[in-house]
């Protein structure tokens, strides 16, 4: 995958190959500043609007949740009176969208007001997320291929989006059991006995407990955090940095940072377990320790940022499937579509 395909050019390519053959189009609309959504709603008309969350991805362009939940709330503005607004009703701030809509309002959630309930959520490691879903008098057990409970609202979000377009939900929740993750999403590599979960093209700050969290209730022979550079959140770097060596270390077997902050994190260490937390300038220099570390049954969470760190290639070595260790290229791009990895 070559950057997200949730901009503007994607779209409007999206767009211009959709045929009358085709019953839906649905595409992502990736906000980096105020006003972008207004030029995607104009170019793209939308029936059916979804808006899953209003978190911290965003912080460095809105710089706050507030001004965040204003501009997902002009694809809900923009609906029209046969649309849809699917709406995430455990998140207050999409739940005051309401108000801002002339069309239908279909809410998804955990909790028992919502249209799209879920519940009975199961999602311990090596098991994948499964979740029994209710809709009305219906109820589904859907079992699904993603790794984490953190994506239960995101299945529920896509199921109330079938629901609206008008889809059974039977129906709608087996096509999603087929769905296997996003590459970089939580996304299953297997290799010599060792099982790395990548979680590598976006590490904003908010998402970092949720996967401390899925170490936490993980079942593995040793259980490895490797976490490269955080992004969009408020207040001073180091700070934040201990703060996760804190909350990883009681859940992880070994906690490794990789980068230029990674040795600020050392300063969290528990002094009576000092080797529990490591840290790496380079890539290189992890990559080499992991082949003397690693061994059969480990469990290794990869959490980082794709520009910033290419921590994918941490996997690639493991088959020799890379040479390339620069620190930095700038390419907005997972490194198995680089044309430079196999490079020395």
């Amino acid at each position: 995958m070559v950057g997200q395909l949730n901009g503007q050019r994607f779209a409007a390519q999206l767009v211009l190959t959709t045929t009358p053959l085709h019953r839906f189009c649905v595409s992502e609309f990736g906000i980096g500043g105020p006003g972008m959504m207004a030029s995607y709603v104009e170019a793209m008309p939308p029936d059916i609007g979804v808006v899953t969350n209003v978190a911290w991805d965003h912080y460095s362009a809105f710089r706050g949740l507030d001004s965040t939940a204003r501009e997902k709330r002009v694809l809900i503005e923009a609906l029209p009176a046969h649309g849809t607004a699917v709406l995430n009703g455990d998140d207050p701030r999409v739940v005051a969208m309401r108000p801002f809509t002339r069309a239908r309002i279909m809410t998804f959630g955990l909790s028992e007001e919502v249209d799209v309930r879920g519940e009975e959520i199961s999602a311990v490691w090596p098991d994948r997320l499964s979740l029994t879903v209710r809709h009305g008098s219906e109820r589904v057990r859907v079992h699904t291929r993603l790794v984490g409970g953190h994506f239960a609202h995101a299945v529920l979000g896509a199921l109330a989006t079938a629901v609206a377009a008008g889809l059974p939900l039977g129906d709608a929740a087996r096509a999603l059991e087929t769905v296997e993750p996003v590459d970089g999403r939580y996304s299953v590599h297997t290799i010599r006995g060792v099982t790395f979960i990548r979680d590598d093209w976006k590490a904003p700050l908010w998402s970092i407990p949720a996967a401390i969290h899925f170490l936490g209730t993980a079942r593995a022979r040793r259980k490895i955090f490797i976490l490269g550079t955080i992004s969009d959140y408020p207040g001073e770097s180091s700070q934040k940095y201990r703060a996760v060596v804190r909350q990883a270390s009681p859940v992880a077997d070994k906690v490794l940072f990789v980068g230029n902050m990674a040795h600020c994190a050392l300063r969290a260490r528990d002094p009576s377990d000092p080797d529990r937390v490591g840290a790496f300038d380079t890539l290189l220099a992890l990559d080499q320790f992991l082949q003397g570390f690693l061994k059969d049954g480990d469990l290794v969470l990869i959490k980082g940022s794709a520009t910033a760190d290419h921590l994918q290639r941490l996997v690639l070595s493991r088959t020799g499937d890379n040479r390339c260790w620069a620190p930095a290229c700038g390419r907005a791009m997972f490194c198995s579509t680089c044309d430079l990895r196999m490079r020395a």
